[in-house]
């Protein structure tokens, strides 16, 4: 899923370079660094939030060019929940993606 939606601005070393990134008005976040800014320690429940709803702070992502994840997530589900942007395959995508960021923090 990373290389798949977030690779293309983030990069596939999740550094900020992909091939987008140069497009964009402000340069993709390092997201091997997130633990780094956050005292140490990854901050998931904001990932997922960002993953699900977008950047609420403009000021912490950079941006508000930031995709939502959420509804694109829901548009590949099959199950007639597809709609709803917390169902359970939906949670799932979220969670995985996230632990994936998780295990890319620089140590």
């Amino acid at each position: 899923m990373f290389n798949a939606y977030c690779a293309v601005c983030h990069g596939m070393d999740a550094k900020g370079s992909g091939p987008a990134a140069a497009e964009l008005k402000v340069p993709p976040a390092d997201l091997t660094t997130l633990a780094q800014r956050h005292g140490g320690k990854f901050p998931a429940d904001y990932v997922v939030t960002v993953l699900r709803s977008g950047v609420q702070e403009a000021n912490a992502h950079g941006s508000k060019d930031m995709p939502i994840w959420g509804p694109l997530l829901g548009s590949i589900e099959s199950s007639s929940t597809a709609s709803r942007v917390a169902s359970p395959e939906i949670n799932l995508r979220i969670q995985n993606l996230s632990r994936y960021i998780e295990s890319l923090q620089a140590k």
